[in-house]
């Protein structure tokens, strides 16, 4: 189209393929705009040719940092593990708890213990470990209650079944 320059916007994160150019914005807003921002500085010259250089502006990033649950055995554990991890001052953390766990999670909770003032928020994304086979095979209310579930279990309805036998026994 003969474009030596084609700047655009409304993307907050930059981008740029020459001869198109996305600046992003020159500061971190939250968590849904990971990375580094700042602006681009151009230049064309005689032949045309255009030269983009990215400069960051804001030294502070949001990241989001996962945390595998597995072996943590309690919140004290997992609390302590949060402490032990180098955490850059210059980000703002999201923390992403993962895997299977071994004890009950509450985000709010567990905040109120985390020292470092850039971890700002923990979304809990684990299940409960739990050996449904041996459950089933319970001659309890436990092993009733998952045997019953997993009974209307389908491809369709799986998360949402695993879901429940985790909530109710939690409630249990």
């Amino acid at each position: 189209m003969g474009f030596d320059y084609i700047a655009l916007g409304h993307i907050h994160k930059p981008y740029h393929q020459p001869p198109i150019a996305y600046p992003g914005s020159t500061i971190s807003l939250g968590f849904d705009e990971l990375g580094s921002h700042g602006m681009l500085v151009g230049n064309i010259d005689d032949t045309k040719k255009l030269e983009l250089t990215f400069i960051p502006m804001d030294p502070k990033e949001f990241k989001e940092e996962e945390i595998v649950v597995d072996d943590i055995l309690s919140k004290e554990e997992l609390i302590e593990t949060i402490h032990q991890k180098d955490w850059n001052e210059n980000y703002y953390y999201k923390i992403i708890l993962t895997g299977k766990r071994n004890f009950e999670i509450e985000p709010l909770q567990i905040i109120k213990y985390i020292t470092q003032q850039n971890i700002i928020k923990i979304k809990d994304n684990t299940t409960l470990k739990q050996d449904l086979e041996k459950l089933v095979n319970e001659n309890s209310l436990r092993g009733i209650f998952v045997k019953n579930l997993l009974a209307k279990q389908t491809e369709e309805n799986k998360e949402k079944i695993q879901k429940a036998i985790e909530i109710g026994l939690e409630a249990m």
